[in-house]
């Protein structure tokens, strides 16, 4: 992929270039979408990662820099991705092979022949000897590239669908000596300062179809709060073949004083599940600064693109509200739960996760505990499997053998595991993926423990110091046994008071969704708890909906079934699509098993509802195993400064099992304050200022 960059250097200190610090100060476009200034081009060169001594190392652990102008820049790059044969994780079903299908991940770790695409500047210079950020310095084609240790929020690999080497000339020049204080300060500034991170969107470049060599820009800027660490721009899969320019200006609330500003031309070919930008390392000098983010995209081809941004926000906050996330499945049950029988050769086995946006770096992890069965005569000794949160790779896991048991079958030892350290990366794909464990061979029989992903989050990134919160997801779970549950529970402020004085909690049931078909929901009771920790809770206020029915869907349910179908399945149908080019027969798939939920009008009233004071049951009607359940209950409440509330305990008629993992909020306010924002960008995707409780896509920047 080649990348041009348009770019006015300035002269930052060399220790202070982080990511992409060169790219900076264009000076004020004069009108929306005018692009300027110096060009550097980076090419992109695919050459054997054994060339660049990365053999075994694992492709998250490096980062790829270049000297240019007084300092580093960290350069976007590609890995092969590997492909797999995925099968969803269903219980007490004997049909999983029916939904299997092929798809693409990241390799764990480079091989000698893996191939790496380095997208490199024409012109570099080489680097003295002793510099910020050190490494193996080589030298690729007339370029020199340092091969270094990645820091956090350097660009972060992507896979790369048939990818073709370069016959470049590649040679080690040297080392790079790791001097002073270059890297990102990792350390907060105290003990009770947090770093979260989230993935939203702009509308002004949401699948956005852009006129040929037209342009589209954010009519309003998105604000930033103080506390801003990195931005990260990248294109989505949705952006379609072709070359773009992407402007970006960072600059100052009040004053309007610019800190960053620069174009990057870049062109997405379709192979890549994203295609990342620019990091915009807004520590370095604006950090305790309220900011402004300008975006503007320009279509350089010859007839109408769409086009789509996602934008990871990096921040530090002094709370995180004591809000626990959940997503997946697990069980306390002595037994766990019942046999998953792998139904394909060296197959993955996975289930649909949503990591929610906002979550607390270092709190985050993936929880695996599993039992395994082999019914052959000659099963190995042991078993190391990988664990995806796809397409990272976030470990390994080993059985051990113990015993065969009566059957004749191989019994292993319980293999568990606990992962941390991939955000923000997820957020990349709006955090809708899956947990995916392979690979297996047919037939083995997997008993499911704990299967999930967990941390904690801060429902917005409003002004980071400010103890209070407007109108949020304070609360987030996913929850999968054969089908996904999605809970949120959401509390209504009083600006006025800044106390609580209504809680609702909305319920999404819907079937997993694969290339290969719908999974139908088993008929029958599926039960949610839920906990309310207040007192003088009024009788519910309970709205539904089922999926096909031909009654129209209620209002007041339309917004909420669409922000939904936002996060759920935000690339699903992007992500199978085919490239565009004729020439070019395969695309990237990675294919996130998001629970369906439609907007279409709601066919048979066979699926029933009923709210209990600690309870929701959803009785699937046979005729609407297809069909996603939409549930929303509203509770009035004597109003109070603080709100604890749990939901989880999962039961459907697939097994009599439980899922017993919860999602649980301690909210608290200390009443009215001024200055506080009452944006609600991650909870509605895009930043939304409107009032009352649904979000409103006119009001999105």
């Amino acid at each position: 992929m080649a990348v041009i960059y348009k770019v006015k250097i300035t002269s930052l200190a060399a220790a202070s270039l982080a990511v992409i610090a060169l790219l900076a100060a264009l000076s004020h476009a004069a009108t929306p979408g005018e692009f300027r200034g110096p060009i550097v081009e980076l090419k992109e060169i695919c050459i054997k990662a054994g060339a660049l001594g990365l053999a075994g190392r694992s492709v998250h652990e490096v980062a790829f820099l270049s000297w240019l102008g007084d300092g580093f820049i960290p350069l976007p790059y590609r890995v092969e991705a590997v492909e797999i044969s995925v099968a969803p994780l269903l219980i007490n079903r004997t049909d999983a092979e029916k939904y299997a299908f092929k798809s693409h991940t990241l390799p764990p770790r480079f091989e000698n022949d893996t191939t790496v695409c380095i997208s490199i500047p024409k012109k570099t210079a080489r680097p003295p000897p002793r510099a910020p950020r050190g490494g193996d310095l080589y030298q690729i084609s007339d370029a020199y590239v340092v091969v270094s240790p990645r820091q956090p929020y350097d660009p972060p690999p992507v896979p790369v669908v048939g990818s073709k080497r370069d016959s470049v000339p590649v040679r080690k020049a040297g080392v790079v000596e790791a001097v002073g204080a270059g890297a990102e300060p990792l350390s907060a500034v105290s003990a009770a300062v947090k770093t979260i991170s989230g993935g939203f969107k702009t509308i002004a470049a949401s699948n956005t179809t852009v006129a040929a060599n037209g342009v589209t820009f954010t009519v309003t800027p998105i604000d930033l709060p103080n506390g801003t660490r990195y931005i990260w721009l990248a294109f989505t899969n949705v952006t379609q073949p072709g070359s773009y320019s992407l402007y970006y200006k960072v600059y100052d609330a009040a004053s309007n004083a610019v800190y960053f500003e620069g174009t990057v031309t870049a062109a997405v070919d379709g192979r890549s599940p994203y295609y990342f930008v620019i990091s915009i390392p807004v520590y370095q000098k604006a950090y305790n600064n309220l900011l402004k983010l300008y975006i503007a995209i320009k279509n350089h081809n010859p007839v109408p693109r769409a086009v789509d941004l996602v934008i990871v926000g990096i921040f530090d906050t002094s709370r995180h509200m004591d809000n626990r996330w959940v997503a997946g499945m697990a069980t306390t049950n002595t037994y766990g739960f019942p046999e998953y029988v792998v139904p394909i050769r060296d197959g993955y086995t996975a289930i649909p996760v949503h990591i929610p946006p906002g979550g607390v770096h270092g709190t985050e992890k993936v929880r695996v505990r599993l039992g395994l069965r082999i019914c052959s005569s000659n099963a190995p000794s042991s078993l190391t499997v990988d664990v995806y949160l796809r397409p990272i790779w976030v470990g390994s896991l080993t059985f051990t053998y113990s015993y065969r048991d009566s059957w004749g079958c191989a019994v292993y030892n319980t293999a568990q595991g606990t992962y941390t350290g991939f955000l923000p990366m997820p957020y990349l794909l709006l955090g809708t993926t899956d947990l995916a464990i392979g690979p297996l061979p047919a037939g083995a029989r997997v008993t499911v423990y704990e299967l999930y992903v967990e941390g904690y989050r801060r429902p917005e990134f409003n002004r980071p110091w400010s103890p209070a919160i407007y109108d949020s997801t304070w609360l987030d779970g996913t929850f999968v046994i054969n089908s996904v549950l999605k809970a949120e529970t959401y509390i209504y402020t009083n600006l006025r008071t800044g106390q609580f004085t209504d809680v609702y909690i909305r319920l999404a049931l819907s079937p997993i969704v694969t290339p290969n078909g719908v999974v139908p929901l088993s008929p029958g009771e599926h039960i949610i708890h839920y906990y309310i920790y207040a007192t003088g809770l009024s009788q519910p206020d309970k709205s539904d909906a089922v999926e096909g029915r031909q009654e129209t869907l209620v209002d007041k349910l339309l917004p909420i079934v669409r922000r939904i179908n936002a996060i759920l399945s935000a690339l699903g149908f992007v992500i199978d699509r085919t490239v565009q080019d004729a020439p070019k027969k395969v695309a990237y798939k990675v294919v996130t098993f998001a629970g369906r939920v439609t907007e279409q009008a709601l066919s048979s009233a066979k699926t029933k509802v009923e709210v209990y004071p600690n309870y929701v049951r959803i009785n699937v009607g046979w005729e609407e195993t297809k069909n996603a359940v939409i549930v929303s209950i509203r509770y009035s409440m004597i109003a109070r400064s603080d709100l604890k509330t749990d939901i989880g305990w999962f039961k459907s008629p697939y097994t009599t099992i439980s899922n017993d993992l919860f999602a649980s909020s301690n909210a608290y306010s200390i009443g009215f304050i001024q200055g506080v924002d009452i944006y609600r960008t991650w909870y509605c995707l895009y930043q939304d200022i409107s009032p009352g409780t649904v979000c409103d896509a006119s009001t999105y920047r």
